[in-house]
Parts: C-alpha cells; sequence; structure tokens
C-alpha cells in the first residue's frame, strides 16, 4: 500500500488536517493508550512531517507501536482486521463516540451479514443480546481462539447468563451440554420454537438418537412424545438419574396416569412391579407394536417372572385364556380387591357355599346356566343323560368350586381335570378316564364314578351329599 492508500485507510482526510492543525499549533500529541483500545506505545509527534512518517511504518492498524493486542496471531480474525479494513466497523462519522462505532451494534453488523438480520427478522424467539442489539457481549469484533470470534468457549459463554445450578448439582449430563456443544439444540441467534430449539418436539433429537427412528414406526406410540417431545419426561441438560427423568419412574408415569396410580394404591392385592413403581418392567415409555405399550407378549411378559409356571405352556389341555397368551383375560395387572389380582370375584377355596356373585369371572365367559341348571341337553357336556353334573358338584352349601377338580390354567388330563387335589398339606391323586359319550372319575372325594350323555350311568351313589 502507498504513502496515501494506507492514510486514507486509516483516518479521512479532515481527521489528518485536523491532527496537522494541532501540531502547526504548538501543541504537543500525545496518543495515550485508551481503556480498550489495546496502545502499549504513546508517541509525541513533534512535526506533521513525524506523523506521516508513522503513519507509513506500517500496512496495518495492528502493529507493534499500536492496538498490539490485535496483532497477537489469534486463530480466528474478524474478515475487516484480516484484510485491514478498519474502517468497515470505526467511522469517522461516528465520533466522538467510542471508537468511533455506531452506536446500535447490530445495525452495523448487518451491514455485512445481512442474511442474519433477516433470520432476526422473520423469528418468534430471538436471543436477549441482540434484542439489547449488543452482539459484541458474545463476539470479540476484532480476533479470538473460539469458533465464530466467540469471547469464551460455548459453554462458559452460554452459563455467563445462563447460571443453571443443576449443571453442577447434578451427576449425569446431557452430551451436549457435557461437551459445551449448546448449539447443538439452540440457535444463539433466533428461532421459530420457543427457547430458540433449532427444531421443536421429537424432531429436535432424532438427529442424535437415531435408534429411536425406526421405534416410530410402530402402531403405539406414548403420546407424550407425540404432543409435546422428549423433554415430558426428559430434562435435556442434567439429571440424578442415568437417562435424566425428571422424577423418579412412578411419579413420572403417575403425573399423566392419576387413575392407575389411585388403583394401585387402594388395592388390597397389588401387583408387584406396579406398586414399586417398576413400570418398564411391562411398558415400554417410548413405541411398540402392542397395545398397551406393552415390550413383550402378555403371557411372555408374566413368565419372566412367574417362571415356575411356565410349564403351562407345555401341558396338553390349556384353558383358553392361557392358549391366547392373555393372562390379563382374568388378571389385572396392576392390582386387586379379589385374591391373585383376579379381574372379579371366583372362590379361591376348594369348597364354598353357591352364590351367583363368587362366580362373577368364570361368568364373562361361560353361561351362568352351566352351573345353576339341574337338567341340560346343551349346556354342558358333562351331563349323566340330562344330569346337569357341574349344578350337582357347585351348586350346593358344600359346593365343589371349579378348583376343586379342574386346573384353572393347563393340565395333562382330558378338561384340565387336574393331576391331584389337595386335602391338607398332602396331595391325593385325581384321575380322568374320557370314554366315547362320557367319562370316568376316581379320586379322594368319592368312589369310582362314570357318566354317559346317552344312557345314564348307575352309580352306587348318584349324588353327593349337600
Amino acid at each position: 500500500m502507498n504513502r496515501e492508500g494506507h492514510f486514507k485507510a486509516v483516518l479521512t482526510g479532515s481527521a489528518v488536517i485536523a491532527l496537522v492543525m494541532h501540531f502547526f499549533s504548538g501543541a504537543a500529541l500525545s496518543l495515550e493508550p485508551q481503556s480498550g483500545q489495546g496502545m502499549n506505545y504513546s508517541p509525541k509527534f513533534e512535526s506533521s512531517e513525524d506523523f506521516m512518517a508513522h503513519l507509513n511504518e506500517s500496512e496495518t492498524c495492528a502493529n507493534a507501536r499500536c492496538h498490539a493486542d490485535l496483532a497477537t496471531g489469534a486463530e480466528t480474525l474478524h474478515d475487516p482486521v484480516s484484510s485491514g479494513q478498519c474502517t468497515e466497523c470505526h467511522m469517522e462519522d461516528e465520533y466522538p463516540n467510542r471508537f468511533g462505532l455506531e452506536l446500535d451494534q447490530r445495525t452495523n453488523c448487518s451491514n455485512c451479514h445481512k442474511n442474519m438480520e433477516l433470520k432476526i427478522q422473520t423469528s418468534i424467539s430471538v436471543h436477549g443480546p441482540i434484542v439489547n442489539r449488543d452482539c459484541s457481549s458474545c463476539h470479540d469484533p476484532h480476533d479470538s481462539d473460539q469458533p465464530f470470534l466467540l469471547r469464551q468457549s460455548y459453554n462458559k459463554l452460554c452459563l455467563s447468563c445462563h447460571k443453571l445450578a443443576s449443571f453442577n448439582s447434578e451427576s449425569f449430563m446431557h452430551e451436549p451440554v457435557k461437551d459445551g456443544n449448546c448449539g447443538l439444540c439452540h440457535d444463539p441467534h433466533a428461532s421459530n420454537f420457543k427457547a430458540r430449539l433449532i427444531d421443536s418436539g421429537f424432531n429436535l433429537c432424532i438427529p442424535c438418537h437415531e435408534n429411536m427412528v425406526e421405534g416410530m414406526t410402530e402402531e403405539y406410540i406414548h403420546k407424550p412424545i407425540i404432543e409435546s417431545g422428549c423433554s415430558s419426561c426428559h430434562d435435556p441438560h442434567s439429571g440424578s438419574n442415568k437417562l435424566r427423568l425428571k422424577k423418579s419412574e412412578s411419579q413420572l408415569c403417575f403425573s399423566c396416569h392419576q387413575d392407575k396410580k389411585s388403583e394401585v394404591e387402594n388395592y388390597e392385592h397389588k401387583h408387584k412391579p406396579a406398586s414399586e413403581g417398576d413400570c418398564t418392567a411391562c411398558h415400554s415409555p417410548h413405541y411398540s407394536d402392542k397395545k398397551g405399550l406393552l415390550i413383550d407378549n402378555v403371557d411372555t411378559l408374566c413368565y419372566n417372572c412367574h417362571k415356575q409356571t411356565e410349564e403351562w405352556r407345555d401341558r396338553k389341555y390349556k384353558h383358553g385364556p392361557v392358549i391366547q397368551g392373555n393372562c390379563t383375560a382374568c388378571h389385572n395387572p396392576h392390582g386387586s380387591d379379589n385374591p391373585f389380582i383376579l379381574k372379579l370375584a371366583f372362590p379361591h377355596k376348594f369348597y364354598s357355599e353357591y352364590e351367583d356373585s363368587k362366580y362373577s369371572l368364570c361368568f364373562l365367559c361361560h353361561i351362568k346356566a352351566l352351573v345353576t341348571a339341574e337338567e341340560t341337553r346343551t349346556i354342558t357336556s358333562f351331563r349323566n343323560e340330562e344330569v346337569n353334573l357341574h349344578a350337582l358338584h357347585v351348586k350346593q352349601k358344600k359346593g365343589r368350586t371349579c378348583r376343586a377338580c379342574h386346573n384353572v390354567h393347563a393340565s395333562n388330563q382330558d378338561g384340565r381335570i387336574r393331576e391331584s387335589i389337595p386335602f391338607g398339606s398332602y396331595k391325593i391323586e385325581l384321575k380322568y378316564f374320557k370314554t366315547e359319550n362320557g367319562g370316568k372319575c376316581i379320586s379322594g372325594c368319592h368312589v369310582e364314578r362314570g357318566y354317559d350323555r346317552l344312557s345314564k350311568v348307575t352309580n352306587a351313589r348318584t349324588e353327593i351329599k349337600k
């Protein structure tokens, strides 16, 4: 750059005239460093020739004699600084404003960053410093060792204003927070999403959590994910548990499922996973191809804990719900006021005086006449010609309940007749033999008895004493 060109890049002609007149008036010029200007040299010029010689000593304002702090070899330089175009920002017309800068920083910056200004003007959520038109609160206008001319590392800069105590007190931090990469989720300038997020709801999380994408094609999606996104349950910054849940698992689930909370608290018989708040033992918190967001088939879930009953699968004769793998046809998976968390009443003892209400569970599928009609040719196959043998056993004062003869889940004997019956601490073998039109039974309750649906069998005793 020649003498004239360099001079024009530093001062306008009017400014030079003013300086020269100052020298000629006999006043000594002292360039004392001003706060923030970074000057470390204070030359005194005896003549205009000295001043002009000073201007020709360097091709930039950032040199060892003036503004030395701008010649430190920082990693990133602002374009006007690297190109020596200081007057792009420091303008004669703006003096006596500090450093010859326009008071409205944002207007000054938008002269070059036009796309950013357009984004700001068309966004509904704008960062506070930008609203205050104070770009240099985050960006150094000259140079920086940080990306984007930031004054500090990303997270330190954000935390200088957003002092979240949980960042220091919680054990588990979200990776972007831990890495100081706030901009991975938040736009530092402006956005059309709340909190200047770069996207909304679930869409914000899937770029990192790609394993969730395929799952979102399942038939059943947890409602909060669709309506408000992952932050309904997870703290996006930090938390006291590995998954950064906002509350304990049970509290979190019950905050929406109040009806289930009331049920579990008030049931006399509680299912252990529900009472302990271990909802995810059975339910997926995100998605599933099964109703109720179950993580597996109902029976598989049950057998995961009730391993001793898994043998039912291998037995020859199974109850309908067992065949279907639908344990919840009879059992309430959260709890019940009935023994064995059954949905409705069912006599759990060997003997019980008959009442309709005691068999409410059975009557969900089986018609009541199965045990109330004393004679029939259609209701049941367990009959001696027309005598309904179910009614004979059940409908009496000392009635034999269903479980007295049947295994309610599965058995290797036809009709799910149980292999043994309890007698105190003993088990008495129960044998059943099927015939073409009936069968016979040998038990500890009575001697061998038979029945035939077409031709009535006369036994030593034809009925059980009431």
